[in-house]
């Protein structure tokens, strides 16, 4: 699985929170309300930022004992591994579609005369919490190279 690059995430931030500005704005134009992020939502993105760090746990201890110890600690199990970093690669990517969305209503939202902006910050918040934890979690993860198999350039193979 290849790591998330930052640049797809960014582009889903602007694609949503340019989707979310104009399907505002035209539900705004025809008389309807303007979408709100309710609270529950907040509360569950951030939860799941929670429960993704929670989960990555295990290999911070085993990180952490591999510099300290002499001897190789035991290993995190591969497929807990793999669920956790898809769960992470999912998490950020849903995060930033999440924080592109509420970008593009709280932009939308400046232009009424009397705006109702907490619960659109608070979902702001939460959804940058869950995108961060994704792209940490998802690094923390990471296998890095091995120093010895890594052929340098010039040398016979």
């Amino acid at each position: 699985m290849k790591p998330t690059k930052a640049t797809t995430l960014i582009a889903l931030a602007l694609t949503a929170g340019v989707s979310a500005f104009v399907i505002a704005n035209n539900l705004a134009t025809r008389g309807f309300a303007t979408p709100l992020t309710p609270i529950n939502l907040s509360v569950t993105l951030t939860c799941i930022a929670i429960t993704l760090v929670a989960l990555a746990i295990p290999m911070i201890r085993y990180r952490a004992a591999l510099k300290e110890a002499k001897v190789k600690p035991k290993r995190v199990p591969p497929f807990y591994a793999i669920r956790v970093v898809a769960l992470a690669k999912s998490t950020s990517i849903a995060g930033s579609l999440f924080l592109g969305w509420h970008v593009g209503i709280f932009c939308q939202q400046l232009t009424h005369p009397e705006p109702n902006l907490l619960p659109t910050i608070l979902g702001f918040v939460a959804s940058l919490l869950a995108a961060a934890a994704g792209v940490v979690v998802e690094q923390i993860f990471r296998v890095p190279p091995d120093s010895t198999d890594v052929l340098l350039e010039g040398t016979p193979a």
